[in-house]
C-alpha cells in the first residue's frame, strides 16, 4: 500500500531521519508515475511505467499527488532499480510499499530552485554584508543543505531573513543564497539551522 499522508509543511522538509519499518525495493502503481527533481509537481523531468522496480532511500515532504490509496505528499528518493533514475523523486502515492507509513528515514537535504526573472546572489555567508561570490540564474535547481539568518530580502512571495546554505558551487566552498528567492514549498526554514 502507499504510504500516509504525512503533513510537515509544504515543502521538502528534512529534520531527522525515523528508522526504517520495510523493504525499500518498491514498484510503480500506475503508468506515468512522475519522476521529479524534487518533491513537486512542477519539477517532474520524466514518468515511469507501471510496475517498474526501483529502490528508494529516504523521502521528503512535497506537493500533494492523488494515487490509489488516495493523496499524499511523501515523495521517495530513488536510489536505484531498473528504468528509474537515481537521484529523482517519485509520488509515495503512485508505488506499492506494503505500509501506509513512510518505509525509509527522511532524507537529510532539502530541494528548491531559484525564482524571479534576475540572477540570485550567492555570498560566501547568510547575508548581503558577506562577499558576493557570485550569481545563479533563474530556474537553477538546488540542494539545500542547512539555514541561517541574515540580511531581508524580498521576494515573489514576501520578505525574509532565511538564507540558504546550498551544495558548494564552482564558485565557493561556501554558498548562500537568500530563501526569499527560492522556490521550497514553504515560507519557512525547510532544513535545520546550520
Amino acid at each position: 500500500m502507499a504510504g500516509t499522508l504525512l503533513l510537515a509543511t509544504l515543502a521538502g522538509v528534512t529534520m531527522q531521519a525515523q528508522e526504517a519499518n520495510a523493504d525499500p525495493t518498491v514498484r510503480t502503481l500506475v503508468e506515468g508515475t512522475p519522476e521529479a527533481w524534487a518533491p513537486y509537481a512542477s519539477a517532474v523531468s520524466g514518468h515511469l511505467h507501471n510496475n517498474v522496480t526501483i529502490t528508494i532511500s529516504c523521502y521528503l515532504s512535497g506537493d500533494s499527488i492523488s494515487g490509489p490509496y488516495g493523496a499524499e505528499t511523501v515523495w521517495d528518493l530513488v536510489s536505484g532499480g531498473s528504468g528509474a533514475q537515481t537521484g529523482t523523486f517519485v509520488p509515495d502515492a503512485d508505488i506499492y510499499t506494503g505500509s501506509n507509513s513512510p518505509v525509509v528515514p527522511q532524507c537529510s537535504l532539502a530541494y528548491g530552485s531559484t525564482i524571479g526573472s534576475n540572477q540570485i546572489p550567492i555570498y560566501n555567508g547568510p547575508g548581503s554584508n558577506y562577499s558576493y561570490v557570485g550569481p545563479i540564474n533563474p530556474g537553477q535547481q538546488l540542494e539545500i543543505r542547512c539555514y541561517g539568518t541574515g540580511t531581508t530580502v524580498s521576494g515573489p512571495y514576501g520578505s525574509e531573513n532565511i538564507w540558504d546554505l546550498i551544495t558548494p558551487t564552482y564558485f565557493t566552498s561556501s554558498a548562500w543564497v537568500p530563501d526569499a528567492l527560492v522556490y521550497t514549498g514553504s515560507n519557512s526554514a525547510v532544513v535545520p539551522h546550520c
